[in-house]
């Protein structure tokens, strides 16, 4: 490995989110003294007025590549003094109307559904929090950490099934290897999580590259791709696109290839969240694109859609291989997000 791609490596890893939290006012508790109360203990309830505008919104820097379950502890306790009702299992985040999946990492979430070009570092993700009314039919509930750490388990499974055909690497992993990869996720521990991780790494040795493709917080889609293309060079990002087809009439996309991926499967057997109808919404495998068909490529050539992997968008020749070892989120899956 390079130092220039171990910088890489590093600056995708620190990528960070400026977000503020705000509580729902429908969550907010009343302050309001009774108008029989004495001067003194209305100066007092004054000040605690003060001090519960501070209460009612929290800025973070949130790293992109965690998900919301693991920083959404601090915030919970941000606001415990501004709500009667503090429940985990209850608790939900919103942007603009639109329930925010906890499962998705956070970085793909904003490409998704805030960044546009014009975006910035600095430009702050405005996000409101529930501790009420959980949207159900939409939203799976994480009601504590050992949620989280399944589903990321099982799809860790997912990703390293398709590129190297077995799990064999994950399942010899000792329990401290285990918990040492997950505290490093959920500290943002870098060179703890990455010591751990880089043994899911087979460089050239891959199979088939992991990748989801995002769009309109639609159901990502899916399919088998040959790190390797008939000319036995490496496969581009350009070679993916031009085997796509895009139908801009439901913003749906397909591949060229047709395997049934039943890696999800065989991850999700032992998954102990109810999975069920998200894992059906979510992991759409791909059919074959017709030679009459628009391709995403196409699409993308003309301006009217765009694409981005950790928030940049690499140049259309790089190699799946190197961006598949770089750009791969903790879940090692490559998130592709059309916007």
């Amino acid at each position: 490995m390079s130092f220039f791609d171990e910088d890489v490596k590093k600056s995708i890893w620190e990528g960070k989110i400026p977000i503020m939290f705000t509580l729902s006012p429908n969550d907010l508790t009343s302050h309001i003294p009774p108008s029989s109360l004495s001067f003194v203990i209305v100066m007092m309830m004054m000040m605690m007025m003060l001090t519960f505008a501070n209460q009612k919104t929290k800025k973070m820097f949130v790293p992109r590549n965690s998900y919301f379950p693991l920083i959404t502890g601090v915030v919970k306790d941000h606001f415990s003094y501004s709500t009667l009702v503090i429940s985990d299992s209850e608790l939900w985040l919103e942007y603009k109307g639109i329930p925010l999946k906890w499962h998705i990492p956070i970085g793909v979430l904003f490409d998704m559904l805030v960044a546009t070009p014009d975006t910035t570092a600095s430009q702050i993700w405005n996000i409101t929090v529930h501790f009420q009314s959980f949207p159900e039919k939409v939203l799976l509930r994480c009601s504590n950490e050992d949620a989280i750490r399944t589903y990321y388990k099982n799809v860790l499974k997912e990703a390293n099934y398709i590129k190297q055909g077995d799990i064999n690497k994950l399942n010899n992993l000792s329990i401290n290897q285990t918990n040492e990869l997950w505290d490093g996720l959920k500290l943002h521990d870098y060179e703890k999580f990455w010591s751990i991780n880089k043994m899911f790494y087979p460089g050239n040795g891959y199979k088939h590259i992991p990748y989801r493709i995002i769009q309109n917080n639609k159901a990502p889609l899916q399919d088998l791709i040959s790190p390797i293309n008939e000319n036995g060079q490496e496969t581009t990002l350009e070679s993916l696109f031009s085997k796509i087809a895009f139908n801009n009439s439901n913003n749906s996309s397909s591949n060229n290839n047709n395997n049934n991926n039943n890696s999800n499967n065989n991850s999700n057997n032992n998954n102990n969240i109810d999975t069920s109808n998200e894992t059906q919404q979510s992991t759409t495998t791909l059919s074959s694109s017709s030679t009459n068909s628009t391709t995403l490529l196409q699409v993308l050539n003309s301006g009217s859609i765009r694409y981005s992997i950790q928030g940049i968008e690499p140049p259309l020749n790089s190699s799946l291989i190197w961006l598949g070892d770089y750009f791969s989120h903790p879940d090692n899956f490559l998130y592709i997000v059309l916007a």
